[in-house]
């Protein structure tokens, strides 16, 4: 298994210090890779450059489906294999034109990644599972050949155990996002280091490895401690978890 890190979680970071600030942190504390939420305004070659420099894999993306087609050369430039929609919100599953709509623009979208070899799926938050929804399962079922980056986080907030949801989407299941949950408040309180948490991820780094899944992506909303201590320590436990 290989281990990356979304990099909306480095954002003050990024907005203090820049791009590559947030890709020495990453590839200092021993990661394998990253998966990008914007590109910093960074030409493809600059960040292809960058990449390098860190020895770091651009393994994925956060890209709305609309917005795919303009993010293509940063795609084929990174090597990018897999993206996903990371947000939609209550309103585009429940209202019919705008489910219609957002389900157009992934399939005009997913045809764009297939013609390169990229898979497409979407990456949830709570809402698509909470009060027995489950928008995840319905997006799926209507964009064929979409897949699921399960964010276990938040499907713990929604009530769910992420690692019976990991079973549910086998065969679906390209990544998982990892991101542990305080045991009170989760929804606000900061996540604690990954492992030392109430969302269960010895079940969870079990599942991913029956599955073969081979990249876990660490996320992180608010940090209980310096970026880099977060990091390292995180690092140091799901490699423990993932062997």
């Amino acid at each position: 298994m290989k281990y990356g890190v979304q990099l909306y979680s480095l954002r003050e970071t990024a907005e203090k210090s820049g791009a590559e600030e947030v890709l020495r942190l990453v590839a200092e504390a021993g990661y394998d890779g990253v998966e990008f939420a914007g590109f910093y305004g960074k030409t493809p070659e600059e960040m292809k450059a960058l990449l390098a420099e860190y020895g770091l894999t651009g393994i994925s993306a956060h890209i709305r489906p609309e917005a795919v087609e303009a993010n293509l050369p940063f795609i084929d430039a990174l090597g990018i294999r897999y993206v996903f929609i990371p947000w939609a919100g209550t309103e585009e599953f429940e209202s019919p034109e705008k489910y219609a709509a957002l389900v157009g623009n992934a399939k005009r979208a997913k045809a764009l990644l297939d013609a390169r070899g990229v898979e497409f799926g979407y990456h949830n938050h709570a809402h698509e599972f909470e009060n027995g929804k489950d928008y995840v399962g319905k997006i799926l079922a209507d964009v064929k050949g979409l897949t699921a980056e399960l964010d276990v986080f938040w499907a713990a907030v929604a009530g769910l155990d992420a690692a019976e949801k990991m079973r549910e989407l086998k065969g679906k299941l390209s990544f998982v996002h990892i991101k542990e949950a305080a045991e009170e408040n989760a929804r606000e309180a900061a996540q604690p280091v990954v492992g030392e948490g109430a969302v269960g991820m010895a079940a969870v780094f079990d599942e991913a490895k029956r599955q073969g899944i081979g990249w876990a992506v660490l996320e992180v909303e608010k940090f209980p401690c310096g970026e880099a201590e977060y990091l390292r320590r995180s690092l140091e436990n799901m490699k423990k978890l993932g062997k």
